[in-house]
C-alpha cells in the first residue's frame, strides 16, 4: 500500500511541476508579445451614457449636442430608459 501511495504522490508531483513550468512559460510569451506599452486599462475607451435612452457607447460613437451626450439611434427618443 505504501508504494502505491508514493507513486502516486509522485505522479501527481510532477504532473504539478510541469503544468506550472508550462503556465510560467505561457505567462512569459504572453509579457513579450504585449509589448512594453501596453498595459491593463492602456487604450481603453472611456464608456459614455446616452442622455436620452440611458445606453453606455464608446465615445468616438456618441454624438455631442447641447443638452449632452446622445447615441445618434433615430429611434433612441422613442426607447424607453433604462433603470440603471
Amino acid at each position: 500500500m505504501g508504494k502505491i501511495i508514493f507513486w502516486l504522490v509522485l505522479i501527481f508531483g510532477v504532473l504539478f511541476a510541469l503544468r506550472m513550468w508550462n503556465s510560467s512559460k505561457t505567462r512569459a510569451s504572453r509579457r513579450d508579445a504585449a509589448g512594453p506599452g501596453d498595459g491593463p486599462g492602456r487604450g481603453a475607451t472611456p464608456m459614455i451614457k446616452c442622455v436620452d435612452c440611458g445606453v453606455f457607447l464608446p465615445a468616438p460613437d456618441v454624438t455631442t449636442t447641447p443638452g449632452g451626450y446622445r447615441c445618434g439611434d433615430p429611434a433612441c427618443p422613442n426607447r424607453k430608459r433604462s433603470a440603471v
